[in-house]
C-alpha cells in the first residue's frame, strides 16, 4: 500500500513538471511575485501562456502597478505592458500574456516580468521628555528606572514594506535647561530585492531617480532633521541614517511631556520575476 502511494505521488510530481516551469518568488516584502509558463518547451511560433502572480504582503496599499514581460527577443508578445490601479494589503492578482515562440530553435530563453508600483512607509513615534527637577524629586529607585529606559515609549511602523524605517534610540530625554535639543536617529533601509525610485516617477523609471525616496515628517513639537520635510533622500548601499532633533523647552514640559513624531517615506519600487523556457 505504501509503495502504491509513493508511486501515485511520483506521477503527480512528474505531471506537474510537464505543465509548468519553476517559479521564482521575488521578495517576502512589498509585492511578492512569481512568473510561470504553461510549458517548459515550445516549438517555433507556438503560443505560450505566461502568468505573473503578485500578492501585496505589506500593510500598505500598492498603487499604479505596471507589469511588463521582457527578454523574449524574437517572440511575439500580446499586450506586453499591463496595468493595475490598486492592490490592497493581502490581495492577489494575476497578469496573463500570450506569446508566440521565436523561430530560432534549440535555444533557452529566460523571460522576466518587471513589476513597478508605488507605496509608502509610515512610522509613528511617541517620545517622553522628563523635567530634571521633577526627576530629582522622585525616589532613587524611580529615578534609576527612568534613567535606564529609552525616551521612546513606543513606535508603530508599516509592516513588510520594501522600504523600512528603524528608530535607533536608547537614552532617556531629560530636560536640564530652559531649552534643550534631543537627537535621535531614523534609519531608512531597502529590505526588498528590488530598487526604489522617487514616488512621482513613471514606468519605465529613469535611472537618475533610482535609489531616491521622498522623506516627510511632522511633530507636535519642534523637530529638525538632516533633510528638510519633503526632501528627496538617496539611499546609499541600500540605506541612509538621518539624525533628527527634538527641541523642548520648560514651557513644553510639566514634570514630563509626551511628543509625537510621524515619518512618511514615499517611493516607487521596481522588482521582477523570471522563468526559463526552451524553443525546440
Amino acid at each position: 500500500m505504501k509503495y502504491h502511494l509513493l508511486l501515485v505521488l511520483a506521477v503527480i510530481v512528474f505531471l506537474s513538471g510537464c505543465v509548468t516551469t519553476k517559479k521564482e518568488t521575488v521578495s517576502s516584502v512589498g509585492i511578492s511575485s512569481a512568473l510561470t509558463s504553461d510549458t517548459k518547451e515550445a516549438s517555433a511560433s507556438m503560443p505560450v501562456t505566461f502568468i505573473l502572480t503578485i500578492k501585496n504582503l505589506a500593510s500598505e496599499t500598492a498603487n499604479d502597478i505596471s507589469a511588463q514581460l521582457l527578454n523574449l527577443t524574437g517572440w511575439g508578445v500580446e499586450n506586453r505592458l499591463q496595468y493595475l490601479d490598486v492592490l490592497l494589503p493581502s490581495d492577489l492578482y494575476k497578469f496573463t500574456w500570450i506569446a508566440y515562440a521565436s523561430s530560432e530553435t534549440n535555444k533557452t530563453f529566460t523571460p522576466h516580468a518587471d513589476i513597478f508600483y508605488k507605496m509608502k512607509t509610515n512610522a509613528n513615534l511617541k517620545l517622553r521628555v522628563y523635567d530634571n527637577a521633577y526627576l530629582n524629586s522622585l525616589k532613587p529607585e524611580e529615578r534609576k528606572t527612568i534613567r535606564e529606559n529609552s525616551a521612546l515609549l513606543y513606535s508603530t511602523t508599516s509592516k513588510n514594506t520594501p522600504i523600512a524605517i528603524i528608530t535607533s534610540l536608547q537614552q532617556p530625554f531629560i530636560l536640564t535647561s530652559y531649552s534643550q535639543v534631543f537627537p535621535f536617529i531614523i534609519e531608512i533601509k531597502n529590505v526588498g530585492w528590488g530598487s526604489p525610485y522617487i514616488d512621482y516617477s513613471a514606468y519605465p523609471p529613469l535611472e537618475n531617480e533610482k535609489d531616491f525616496i521622498a522623506f516627510q515628517y511632522v511633530s507636535n513639537s519642534t523637530l529638525i532633521c538632516d533633510y528638510r520635510d519633503g526632501a528627496f533622500v538617496k539611499l546609499v548601499s541600500g540605506g541612509n541614517s538621518i539624525v533628527c532633533r527634538l527641541i523642548a523647552t520648560q514651557d513644553d514640559v510639566n514634570q514630563y511631556s509626551d511628543f509625537g513624531a510621524n515619518f512618511t517615506i514615499n517611493y516607487a519600487y521596481l522588482g521582477n520575476a523570471s522563468v526559463e523556457i526552451k524553443v525546440t
